[in-house]
């Protein structure tokens, strides 16, 4: 007979761990023992069994169905050939990167026996639909055996219905949403410092940031680890070299970080006073090598440009072509399926945050220069 021995866990998570053992075991919808003979078996309160049931259910091992008091095991309890349906929750705005990223993912569903479904949300409809949406949402999650979150500075409440339905979860490219979750991420501090580190080897001493995109944590740990370089080389006061061209979420982030940057480049007598710059997403590189082109700045003439890539591949055709730290988002892709499909046949992954390691691609953006480089020029 199976007993709770004493251990650092809480009393209720060892019963649980036990439970959960024999219901992997059992086909769905077989009933559950009933409290009392639980407090027997395992030889503990009453509460500590509700406790270690409730957290069954919030992992979606058990459940009860309409108009029935006994709990019965869940449909996800699954073997490990089953198909798993999956769903993708995506911001409601065009993004090249929420493209490339769904087209991995769905690439990578066919080789794991997964079935892909797109919902997208914002928060414009929460406000319009009120509680209509949160509740499609909500079904929209129970619906499926496990979920991918695609990021966004508006969430819409999402994790709280993360959290309530106790779905598998992973978060690709930023830090978990609710507690609990999976993450699939670029480590984007490596890459702030990475390639900050690329322009310094190539002799740049004064290297601007440049922020587009909205200031999601990514976005901040890239601008982390660009200041760490900065600081590793002597630069006492990295936050006077930052240029803030970022724009609100959902909007034309290319336009906006031209509109803004040019008129930034307007206010300084259209002088760029730095040798290079790091833009931490590549539509604000896009804006930028625009905006120096209109004022006579030429790269990388008289200033390198590097770039975050993103999940798209466009950086390859911008002119010059842009010198970037890029990940790999068929990696991506792989580690968060497989994480919902070990979570789902009951194992537990290798990890719970997988950082993507990424590299600098060397082009055309981007030069050596030495001691008697002049600065770059004001346009005439």
């Amino acid at each position: 007979m199976p007993s709770v021995r004493r251990n650092a866990s809480p009393k209720h998570l060892r019963v649980a761990e036990l439970l959960e053992r024999d219901i992997r075991q059992l086909p769905p919808g077989t009933p559950v023992m009933p409290v009392t003979e639980l407090m027997e078996r395992f030889k503990v309160s009453q509460g500590t069994v509700v406790h270690a049931l409730r957290t069954l259910r919030t992992r979606g091992l058990i459940t009860r169905p309409a108009g029935k008091k006994r709990l019965v095991t869940s449909s996800r309890v699954r073997s490990r050939d089953a198909v798993l349906n999956v769903l993708v929750l995506c911001p409601n705005w065009s993004s090249p990167d929420y493209n490339t990223t769904n087209q991995a993912l769905l690439d990578e569903a066919r080789r794991q026996r997964c079935a892909l479904e797109s919902v997208h949300y914002g928060a414009e409809w929460g406000k319009e639909w009120g509680v209509h949406w949160r509740e499609i949402l909500t079904r929209a999650v129970q619906a499926h055996d496990g979920v991918v979150v695609l990021p966004s500075s508006i969430q819409s409440g999402l994790e709280e219905i993360l959290h309530e339905t106790g779905k598998p979860s992973v978060m690709l490219w930023e830090p978990q949403l609710a507690a609990g979750m999976m993450c699939v991420a670029d480590d984007d501090r490596a890459a702030g410092w990475m390639a900050t580190r690329h322009l310094q080897n190539l002799g740049h001493t004064r290297i601007a940031a440049f922020l587009s995109e909205p200031q999601l944590q990514g976005m901040k740990s890239r601008l982390d680890g660009w200041e760490q370089a900065i600081r590793e080389a002597g630069e006492a006061d990295p936050r006077r070299l930052v240029i803030d061209g970022s724009v609100e979420p959902g909007s034309d982030s290319i336009v906006g970080s031209y509109e803004k940057f040019r008129r930034w480049l307007f206010q300084n007598n259209n002088k760029f006073d730095a040798t290079a710059v790091f833009c931490l997403h590549w539509t604000g590189a896009l804006a930028v090598l625009r905006a120096l082109e209109e004022v006579g700045i030429e790269v990388p003439g008289d200033v390198s440009v590097i770039a975050h890539a993103g999940q798209n591949r466009f950086t390859e055709f911008t002119k010059p072509a842009l010198t970037v730290v890029q990940g790999n988002v068929e990696q991506a892709a792989r580690q968060a399926l497989a994480m919902l499909k070990a979570v789902c046949v009951g194992d537990k992954p290798a990890e719970k945050t997988v950082l993507i390691p990424q590299a600098i691609v060397e082009r055309a953006s981007t030069r050596r220069i030495d001691a008697r480089t002049t600065r770059p020029r004001r346009s005439s």
